[in-house]
């Protein structure tokens, strides 16, 4: 446990960080109306829908769903520095979430290597985005074996900086993790997990709004890497 200079120190850090200024240059989708130049769909086009401001998905009973892939494309890759913002995310009966991956060179003839961020867990996974799935074969994955009762959040905030991950779910830090192997990411967008699913029943998820920062790094991801350090002595 941290003693009392070290939540001192937090406390102090809290207060000057907060100061500092942020410069990042945004990109927001409200989900407003399709935009076929800043996302692509890869897969099953039918489960992706924009009505009444939200990017919405559907599964049902007689389509066939894997893993399917709503890439982000409005700004080309790869990504080295970003925060990642998702309001109102989640999902009834459905696994949805938002992925970041990459390919690898000394494994050209596998599928990409995701982190899959889910509103309740992490998972790593491999997949080509039109349904189909793999296990690993060198890769290690990285993420917290952990999961939250939280099927929907109001806000989901995720920091990227060369292959460090800093987790917020509705505004509180959730969790931090580190892979080498991931110094930039080369795919970002949102994934429907549907097997074993769509057999089953129907379902439908949902975001209301998606914002990406390109900047070095902020006050707030200085803040949790330090706690995060603390809390891991």
């Amino acid at each position: 446990m941290p003693n009392k200079n070290i939540y001192l120190f937090i406390l102090i850090y809290i207060f000057t960080t907060c100061l500092l200024p942020v410069s990042a240059e945004d990109w927001h989708d409200d989900f407003d109306a399709e935009n076929l130049e800043a996302w692509q769909s890869v897969g099953n086009d039918a489960i992706w829908k924009i009505t009444d401001g939200f990017l919405r998905v559907e599964v049902k009973r007689e389509w066939e769903v894997g893993y399917e892939l709503y890439q982000f494309t409005a700004i080309p890759g790869p990504y080295r520095n970003f925060v990642v913002t998702i309001n109102d995310f989640g999902g009834d009966k459905t696994r949805f979430g938002f992925c970041v991956g990459r390919h690898f060179p000394d494994t050209p003839e596998e599928d990409p290597f995701f982190y899959v961020f889910f509103p309740d867990e992490i998972r790593a996974r491999r997949f080509d985005g039109k349904g189909s799935s793999h296990p690993f074969r060198i890769r290690l994955s990285r993420e917290p074996r952990t999961r939250w009762e939280t099927d929907v959040l109001t806000e989901m905030k995720l920091y990227f900086n060369a292959g460090y991950f800093v987790l917020f779910a509705d505004g509180a830090y959730r969790t931090t993790f580190q892979d080498l192997n991931f110094d930039e990411i080369e795919i970002l967008g949102f994934v429907m997990e549907g097997i074993n699913i769509a057999n089953e029943w129907e379902g439908t998820a949902w975001a209301d709004s998606f914002t990406i920062s390109s900047l070095s790094i902020t006050p707030e991801a200085r803040l949790t890497s330090t706690w995060g350090q603390l809390k891991g002595r």
